[in-house]
Parts: structure tokens; C-alpha cells; sequence
């Protein structure tokens, strides 16, 4: 048995996801963060076979879905890579909150994990923890917003929204750099 061949991920892969009734979603990766991805899950549904000639039309379509997650379902080939195009990181990478419940001890860390500052009391009430989620559970999300699943209230944390971006929080913050220096640890 010779061993299976898994995608290589690179930021700003476009790929499509299959709803299973001939239509398809798009998404793109913006960032990889140690073992997991950064997507943005675009509102954007068309026939399964006319998307790949869509991809200019669906990244200016609104992101409808963001967060970390797993290479998961890109291994069996359900998600499909259609082609590589130029993403802006500051545009989507979330600046997340660390440290616990304690507030002397809480941080505004930026998307790479790299820069880091005391957070203001805005920030701890409104900036999220980091989290990866099951691709599964994305893909649910999707199928559930285009009407194919019931929706699930879980999948409200999964909305795109107004992100408040490492970009906005660390000014000189460059999204590829990986060897920044951590500040206020």
C-alpha cells in the first residue's frame, strides 16, 4: 500500500466546499498558525461546477464564517483547492485575549503569538480566547446557513463579524513576521 499524498496548504489557497445538493461555498486561507489555518468562509454559493471560473466574484463577496481550523477535511479531498490568490492578513488575523480570569495577568496577544501587552478593560470583555474547531464543524455551519441542516446555535460563534485584527492592535505589526518580540510578559 503506498502512502497517501494530503495537499500542501499555502496562505491564500482558494478552495471550494461542496454542499452535497450540486452547489459549492468558497473559502481561503489566510494564515497557517502552528498546525492549524486561518479560513474565511466567504457568503458566496453557486453551481459546484461554475465556481472554479467565480473565484474573482466570491472574495468580494463579505466573509460570512472565520476561524482557526484543522487540514481535516482537505485530506479525503472534500474541500478542493482551486487556485493561489493574494490575501491581506491585517485585513482578517484576529488579535486574541490571554491569561486567565485574573486581570493583572491578562494579555492582548497578536495573531502569530509573537506580540503581546497588557489588555485594557475593553479588551478583556470583548476580545476572544483563541480557539480551533473541527473543519466538520465549519462545514456543518455552511451547510446550515445555505438551508441543507437545521441551524445550531454553537455555529453563531463562527460568524465572521467585526473582528478586531492584530493589524489594529499592534500598528507595526507585519503578518509574516515570525520572530517578533513578545512585549509586556
Amino acid at each position: 500500500m503506498s502512502k497517501q499524498e494530503w495537499p500542501s496548504l499555502n496562505d491564500g489557497d482558494v478552495f471550494k466546499i461542496p454542499l452535497g445538493d450540486g452547489r459549492a461555498a468558497v473559502g481561503q486561507i489566510v494564515s497557517k498558525y502552528l498546525t492549524s489555518y486561518y479560513m474565511v468562509f466567504f457568503d458566496f454559493i453557486a453551481a459546484e461546477e461554475e465556481v472554479p471560473s467565480l473565484v474573482t466574484e466570491a472574495l468580494e463577496s463579505e466573509p460570512l464564517f472565520a476561524g482557526l481550523t484543522y487540514d481535516g477535511l482537505f485530506r479525503p479531498g472534500r474541500w478542493q483547492v482551486l487556485e493561489n490568490r493574494p490575501v491581506d492578513g491585517r485585513k482578517y488575523l484576529p488579535a486574541y485575549i490571554i491569561g486567565g480570569h485574573i486581570p493583572s495577568r491578562c494579555k492582548v496577544e497578536d495573531f502569530r503569538g509573537t506580540r503581546r501587552r497588557p489588555a485594557t478593560d475593553l479588551e478583556r470583555e470583548t476580545l476572544p480566547h483563541r480557539k480551533t474547531r473541527s473543519s466538520a464543524i465549519l462545514d456543518d455551519a455552511i451547510r446550515a446557513d445555505a438551508g441543507l441542516e437545521p441551524w445550531v446555535e454553537y455555529y453563531d460563534a463562527l460568524r465572521a463579524g467585526d473582528v478586531v485584527t492584530s493589524a489594529e492592535l499592534f500598528d507595526d505589526w507585519d503578518p509574516g513576521s515570525r520572530g517578533a518580540t513578545q512585549e509586556g510578559l
